[in-house]
């Protein structure tokens, strides 16, 4: 993937953070850490292979150009399905995989609002390829996802989403839009796919090679990745307390939660991170990449402009 001009960052630090750090999740998880749990943990080691550069491609002479998100960005007419021209320029297409909770909305959220990037949120496009190969119903079908999002009033990419207790907009950015043309298409659908894979790695494996037989464009992979702690928590909320989550989450307060909830989500998450490094071994090295959650927080310009080479 080319590297983009990424002059919206200083826009999105400040929602990358409060999301990464939100009162609740720190009160929540400081709950959980006791020796009961870490005992269960001792077998979580993190992988040491360094960061897998995204595949290259042509550089164009337009996206180096500066440009004022304010003065570009294209005002919304209502969605309309992406004419061949705009369909055919599209030169990368993004996956996600991992465990859910672990920052693939927030990190879908900053691509999409990138003018030449539109990446849908949990649109669940490779259990479409089970049905069609066709590319235009495919990449319209993220299109559509990634203007709703934005758009709908009832997506997470609106300013005033109340869905999950917060909402991933990006004010003057260029989310569930783009400006001319797209070069990079995709899917935030992390979990899904690592499921996917864990029901049935061959039929996996199957719907990857239909999917790059459609597309015939290259395949980034991203796998973000979490402290355990911080999804486990997280997940045992969401299992226990779903229905009033946003109302807790503005309380700040503790929470009490049965052991064997705890117990049945540490399982779910190494079923499920084990299940995400086999999608990785599917997929060739340089075209995966994994992405931590503490670096996004401490740098997150380097690694969003890693993540767009």
């Amino acid at each position: 993937m080319k590297r983009t001009n990424l002059v919206i960052l200083p826009l999105i630090i400040g929602a990358v953070v409060i999301f990464y750090t939100r009162p609740f999740e720190r009160a929540t998880v400081s709950d959980i850490d006791t020796p009961w749990v870490r005992t269960r943990l001792l077998s979580f080691t993190r992988t040491s292979q360094p960061l897998v550069q995204p595949v290259q491609t042509h550089q164009d002479e337009a996206t180096d150009q500066q440009f004022s998100i304010e003065s570009t960005k294209p005002r919304s007419t209502g969605y309309q399905p992406l004419p061949s021209s705009v369909i055919d320029r599209i030169k990368v297409f993004v996956l996600f995989v991992g465990h859910a909770r672990s920052g693939h909305s927030i990190v879908g959220s900053i691509l999409d609002s990138h003018p030449h990037i539109v990446i849908a949120h949990e649109s669940n496009i490779l259990k479409k390829v089970s049905l069609t190969t066709s590319k235009p119903y495919l990449y319209n079908e993220l299109w559509k996802n990634s203007y709703l999002q934005a758009f709908s009033g009832h997506g997470l990419r609106t300013a005033d989403s109340t869905k999950k207790g917060y909402s991933l907009a990006l004010d003057g950015a260029c989310q569930g839009l783009y400006q001319s043309y797209i070069e990079v298409i995709g899917d935030k659908k992390g979990d899904m796919n690592s499921k996917l894979f864990a029901y049935n790695s061959k039929r996996f494996e199957s719907t990857i090679k239909k999917l790059r037989s459609a597309i015939n464009i290259p395949i980034k992979l991203f796998h973000v990745i979490r402290n355990p702690y911080d999804n486990i928590a997280t997940s045992v909320l969401y299992e226990r307390f779903k229905p009033q989550i946003a109302a807790i989450k503005r309380s700040n307060k503790s929470i009490t939660v049965n052991p064997n909830i705890v117990d049945s989500q540490i399982k779910a998450y190494f079923y499920k991170y084990r299940a995400a490094e086999g999608v990785k071994q599917v997929m060739p090295d340089h075209e995966t990449m994994e992405v931590h959650g503490k670096d996004l927080i401490s740098d997150p310009k380097a690694v969003i402009s890693d993540m767009c080479k």
